[in-house]
Order: structure tokens, then sequence, then C-alpha cells
């Protein structure tokens, strides 16, 4: 049996198995590497594992209830638009159907454990799911370039860089969601980052703008009973229910169900911190006794920060939004109509949230801006995601367009970076590619986000001015 084939093996029988399977082991694993007792680090593993249960049907919830919003916006506006979004259950079955994405997971743990060893990264990235994200890359690579090399490279390329965003971004997630030991590397949510911190340094010194304060902390010190985030959450749900013309009991259906995911998904990432404390004291003691000023910080889904309510007002003010966006961009070029991938606001909203110091009015100006600008991304990467996904018998399509895409990854600058980068030739590619990583590298170690820049108040210190 050749090599590649044992990894693609190891690949599949992971992504097989599934996350709460094989969460635990790793968790346990990663446990006693760092000096925990088998017992605290089984205890560990386990809690994790419910916690992620729990969040996915929370989550899941969420998605379901703001797909039903979408939908009836969608069904509304009329929009006329030819690329219908078909989401990141689409995306992600391309990306593990390709022949980069069978192997994704063993190559990258193994790339991961080298960069952790040699101090090139501090995250630990045990989101192994989420490294569908780097395949759906090389399977766009593989797509215009039809070498399998070159698109594993520029997988592990993006694998990298989502390492060193989680790196980058560690002391806004600390001193925002206060979540020590904790980074995301999480392609998707990132990127939407990256593009946005420019925009974002720009909201922030607009006189008065911020003066506002529009975060759930002062609304509900202001409001009163009005401001708890779960009334926060009726009170949106039901809104954004009836500007889609929900009938009534549909509309209360829905302000409850937003409602419930304000509340109980604090709740299950209570329980995911309650797990990975153990496994973070050990991280910190087990560097500091090898690598004194090291830490290593456990990489997780972007889903443990949308817990926080202005991640998940924020996400949800964006349904209307993109809808409204869509239809406004048409004129210029724009021609997807967002639909499956409306229900991740959220996850485009849970990293630029703490940019503006959950500002909600920030977040969907922010939101907006990102969004706008990735529909356009989108739109262009419409055609060739629609030859992928024909040839795929993994995706089933519906009836009445005639291109498709998906919000999730082909909104993402990453992906239209690279998608473009790789139809020069090969060595401008690979030379780009580097450099890229290489001023990554550089913006992390000197520019740390929510230090030195757009800094936030560390909950152990005195705030510090924007």
């Amino acid at each position: 049996m050749k090599f590649d084939e044992i990894l693609a093996g190891v690949g599949n029988i992971l992504n097989g198995l599934g996350a709460t399977i094989v969460l635990p082991f790793i968790i346990i694993i990663v446990g006693l590497v760092f000096g925990l007792k088998f017992s605290r680090a089984a205890r560990s593993g386990l809690t994790i594992a419910i916690a992620f249960v729990g969040i996915g049907l929370t989550v899941g919830l969420l998605g379901s209830t703001v797909s039903a919003i979408g939908e009836a916006f969608a069904d509304a506006s009329g929009t006329g638009l030819r690329v219908m979004d078909i989401g990141w259950p689409a995306a992600s079955a391309l990306a593990f159907g390709s022949s980069v994405g069978y192997i994704i997971i063993p190559v990258g743990i193994v790339l991961n454990l080298v960069l952790v060893a040699v101090s090139v990264t501090n995250t630990l990235n045990i989101d192994l799911w989420n490294y569908w994200h780097m395949a759906f890359v090389g399977a766009l690579v593989l797509f215009v370039t039809e070498n399998f090399w070159m698109a594993l490279f520029a997988a592990l390329i993006c694998f990298v860089i989502a390492l060193f965003l989680a790196d980058w971004s560690v002391p806004l997630v600390r001193r925002f969601f206060k979540l020590p030991g904790i980074s995301i590397p999480h392609l998707q949510s990132a990127g939407y980052m990256l593009l946005a911190v420019p925009f974002a340094w720009v909201l922030r010194k607009i006189p008065g703008l911020s003066k506002l304060r529009l975060d759930p902390d002062t609304t509900r010190r202001r409001l009163g009973l009005l401001g708890e985030p779960m009334v926060l959450g009726f009170l949106i749900g039901l809104a954004l229910a009836l500007a889609a013309r929900q009938d009534t009991v549909a509309a209360l259906t829905t302000a409850v169900n937003i409602a419930a995911t304000m509340l109980l998904i604090p709740r299950m990432v209570g329980i995911l911190v309650e797990g990975l404390a153990p496994l973070a004291d050990a991280a910190s003691t087990f560097m500091s006794k090898r690598f004194a000023g090291r830490e290593i910080n456990i990489g997780l889904d972007a889903a443990v920060l949308i817990g926080n309510p202005a991640v998940i007002a924020g996400g949800l003010l964006m349904v209307p939004v993109e809808i409204a966006l869509a239809l406004a961009l048409a004129p210029l070029g724009n021609g997807t109509l967002p639909f499956v991938d409306l229900a991740d606001g959220p996850f485009v909203a849970a990293l630029l949230a703490p940019l503006v110091a959950g500002d909600l009015l920030m977040i969907v100006i922010l939101g907006a801006i990102v969004m706008g600008i990735g529909l356009m991304f989108a739109t262009q990467l419409a055609p060739a995601i629609t030859d992928m996904v024909r040839n795929s018998a993994a995706v089933d399509l519906p009836e009445g367009y005639s291109q498709f895409t998906v919000m999730s990854d082909g909104a993402n600058p990453i992906s239209y970076l690279f998608y473009y980068l790789y139809q020069t030739p090969a060595v401008v590619a690979i030379i780009v590619s580097l450099l890229f990583v290489g001023g990554l590298y550089i913006l992390k170690e000197k520019f740390p986000l929510g230090e030195r820049l757009l800094p936030i108040a560390d909950p152990d210190a005195k705030p510090v001015s924007a």
C-alpha cells in the first residue's frame, strides 16, 4: 500500500468516526503528554466532548431558525439573483471528497506538531473537522491547476495561515471573551477578521461612534430586563420574524428559539471551559518547565465564541443586512443570493465583535462591509464552484439556478486570493504564498491583535484606550 493511501485511510477513519468519538481520545493523549493523570485527562476529554455536543445542538437550533428567517426574506424580496448559495455542507463535502481532503487531517496534525516543536506557532489545533476549510482551498487549487502537489501545498499554506491568525488574535480572545489558553484557527472566521481589521481601525477612529456604547453589557445596565441576553434575543428574533412576514405562531416560535440559544450556548461554553481548564493549566506548567516564556494555546472551533451576546445579536442582525446587500450590489456585479449560509452570521461576527469591543452598531457596519466584499468574491468564484459541484456525486443541487457558490468559504478573502493566485505560474504562486505567510508571522509577533493593534481592555488590568 502506498504512503498516500495510508494517509487517506487514516483521514477517512478519523472523519468517519466523528468529533464526539475522536475528540475525547485526542484530549486524553494531549493531557497525558502535558502531565495530567489519566483520570483527570479522561474527565477533561469527556467533558469537552459533551460540551461540543451541547454547542452543536444549540448552534443547530440557531442555524435552522435563522435559515427559516433567511428563506422568508429571500422569498419576500423576489431577488432575481442567478447564483445560489448552497452553503458549507456542500463545501465541506467537496473538500473532504477531494484527493487533498482525504489526507488533510493526518498531514495537518503532523505539520502542526512540527511547527509547535520549532516554536513557529503556539496553537495546537485540535479542531480536526474544520480542517475542511483548508481542504476546500486545496480543492479549488486542484480545479485550477490539475496538480495534486500544488493543491496540497496550497492547503497546507492555508493551514499555517489559520495557525498564525489564531496566534495573532489570542489576546483578543483572552480579553474580550475571557477565554485564556484558547485560540481560534477557524479559517472562515479568522479570514473575515483579517479582512475586517483595517475597517475596524477606521470605525474606532470615527468621533462619537464608539461613545454610543451599544454593547450588550451597557444595554443591559441601561434597559434592565429588556437588556437581558435572552430577552434581547427574543425581541430581535421576533422583529426579524415579523419583518420576514412569518405568521404569529411561527414568529413567536422563532423568538423563543433565539432566546433559548442566547441562554443555552453560554452555558455550554461554560462546560467547555470547565473541561479545558485542567488541560490549559497542564500545558502552561509543561511549557514553563521546558520552554521559559512560551505558552501553548488549544485551537478550537469559532463555535466556542458565539455564546457571547454581542456575537449572537450581531450575527442575527446580519441576516436582513446580507439580503439587502445582495440586492443593492446587483447593479455592481453581485449575482449571489445568500441562502444556506445566512445561518453563519454568528460565525462571521465571532471575531469581528471583539475588534469593536462588542458594539452592536459597529459589528453590523463591519459585517456589512466584510460580507458586501464577500458577496462579490462568492459571485466571481461561482463558475468554478458550479463546475466542481456538478462533477461531484456528494452534492445535491437545487433546481432553478444556473450557477452555485458557497458563502462560507467562497466569500472568504483567503479562498478568493488563492483561487486567482494559483492561476499564475507555479513559481509565482509559491513565492507569493510564502511571502504572505512570512508577513503574517511578522504581524503576529510584532503587532498582537488586542494589544499593540486595536487594543481592548484586559479584564485583569485598567482599561486601555482605543
